[in-house]
């Protein structure tokens, strides 16, 4: 058996790097196992937006924040499903967490107007609460002993900026990820790349351990769990999960998220909850069959999304996770939106892009591999798509847009979530300001050709997992925890029950409970 370790870590996401880095200030030999031949894990697909209320860079904006207003917004947010211990254990570390990071060297600015995600709530701030990674040149990647998980091939959330090349910035879970990199390989923490976590060992009831899907075992006083959901396990998902997401086809999580660590708890009896949930994220389904992330392009004036008969069910606009769990309950209703429609035209198109392409961009090759589906009119689009209703629902939007009011939706009401978020947007190159019609998040369909893509139920990982105290220590049914084992992120089952406050909500606690579990462990 190795010994050479005091922490194992499994996976080398943002949980799991941070959890080792802190581990390895206060002394510990550290390890991590990464399943992938790259690093990173779904953070690094992201673009790392973080929810830490009150930290240093919010305050140094001059945002009026404090624990206790932010408090107030998750008791309005997830309220008492999760212990209040758990949600105070994260302001308080979630905070802490990204100002000790600033001291490793890794850099965060202020998301400036970025808004909490249900804005209307006490304590919620329009302007937001969010920061994110200062962007890093490619050469700091380079220069790293382990390659950082590449980014999706289109449509990551944001708007589709233009492509800065191969010594342009590296932005987001990318460069959150090489800056932690950086910052483990000064402390002197080992990365494993392309060795699967397998199991841990236990003598007795205490972790001691763990073995390798090639066999080698690798003794540790603790072992941290990191190594995310179980959204690419389908027999996992069908135990556990709605029917409609019995397969892994439409999630955005990294392949290798297969729940290893969760079943390695389950197998010790350890607690679990909220399996039957999700970061929920809707999709456009591309002609390979994969999801991109629709965030973007529900904010801006670029279309409506319709049910399979071709009606308007939903505010765009709506936060991702709660597009999810309003997707499944018009489901439940009868209504056939699984999957739906996102309708536009050529003018939206060609001014704001869509979906990875740039404004203007020629859609040809996405109509031929049938990531979209084109027509000279809405009747002959209805007809391809057979929904009957399309036109009369675009005949419908086209009044509301005159108006400047959503009347059926309420998408873009002033002070609105995806008010404020299109604001943001604008600031990106090439996405111009709204100011053609009276609401600046409503724009007719009314220029010909018209397009289609198909929107599907995606998800940014699964949100259930081994249930944890204010520690980052995994425990049983009766609150007893399992000595030496701790879990973080997707791997342990969220503090914030089935909300999804603001932008960061999965990745801000996996850093912030892999640091106390860091801290724990000494």
């Amino acid at each position: 058996m190795i010994s050479d370790f005091d922490l194992v870590v499994a996976g080398s996401g943002a949980g799991g790097l941070v959890g080792a880095l802190r581990a390895a200030e206060n002394g510990h030999r550290v390890l991590v196992l990464e399943k992938a031949a790259v690093c990173g894990g779904t953070t690094a697909l992201s673009g790392a937006g973080l929810w830490a209320p009150a930290n240093l860079h919010v305050l140094n904006a001059g945002q009026h924040d404090d624990l206790d207003q932010a408090q107030v917004y998750l008791d309005a947010t997830v309220g008492d499903r999760t212990p209040r211990s758990m949600q105070q254990a994260y302001l308080h570390a979630a905070r802490d967490t990204i100002a000790w990071l600033e001291t490793k060297g890794v850099r965060f600015s202020f998301m400036t107007g970025y808004p909490d995600y249900h804005p209307s709530e006490p304590g919620a701030l329009l302007t937001g609460r969010a920061i994110t990674p200062k962007a890093i040149r490619p050469a700091v990647a380079a220069a790293l002993e382990h390659k950082v998980q590449p980014k999706l091939a289109l449509g990551d959330g944001g708007p589709p900026i233009p492509e800065s090349g191969p010594d342009g910035p590296m932005w987001g879970g990318q460069s959150l990820i090489a800056q932690l990199l950086t910052a483990c390989a000064v402390e002197g923490v080992t990365v494993w790349t392309s060795t699967a976590f397998d199991d841990v060992i236990v003598d007795g009831d205490r972790v001691v351990g763990v073995r390798t899907a090639d066999g080698r075992e690798i003794a540790a006083s603790a072992v941290l769990l990191a190594n995310g959901g179980f959204e690419h396990n389908v027999a996992l998902r069908a135990r556990h999960q709605d029917p409609v997401l019995h397969h892994d086809g439409w999630t955005l999580g990294v392949p290798g998220n297969t729940g290893d660590g969760i079943e390695a708890g389950m197998r010790l009896g350890a607690a679990t909850d909220l399996l039957e949930d999700c970061w929920w994220a809707p999709g456009l389904l591309r002609g390979d069959g994969k999801p991109s992330f629709l965030l973007f392009e529900r904010a801006a004036p670029t279309g409506i999304i319709v049910d399979q008969q071709g009606n308007r069910w939903v505010n765009e606009g709506t936060p991702y996770n709660t597009f999810g769990h309003l997707m499944l309950a018009a489901r439940d209703r009868g209504i056939p939106c699984i999957p739906s429609w996102y309708v536009l035209d050529q003018h939206a198109l060609d001014s704001y892009g869509f979906a990875g392409l740039r404004p203007g961009a020629s859609p040809d090759a996405w109509v031929a591999d049938g990531t979209l589906v084109v027509a000279d009119t809405l009747a002959e689009l209805a007809e391809k798509l057979d929904a009957p209703g399309l036109v009369a629902t675009a005949e419908r939007w086209n009044v509301l847009v005159d108006k400047g009011v959503d009347e059926d939706f309420g998408r873009g009401d002033e002070g609105s979530y995806e008010r404020q978020l299109l604001w943001v947007f604008q600031r990106y190159p090439g996405i111009p300001g709204p100011h053609e019609w009276p609401n600046p998040s409503l724009a007719p369909l009314a220029t010909g050709p018209f397009y289609a893509g198909k929107v599907v139920l995606s998800d940014l990982g699964t949100k259930g997992g081994l249930v944890c105290d204010e520690h980052g220590r995994v425990t049983r049914p009766d609150g007893s925890t399992i000595p030496g084992l701790y879990a973080c992120g997707n791997t342990m089952a969220s503090m914030f029950g089935h909300s999804y406050p603001g932008p960061g909500a999965c990745i801000t606690p996996a850093m912030a409970f892999a640091w106390l579990a860091a801290d724990d462990m000494s």
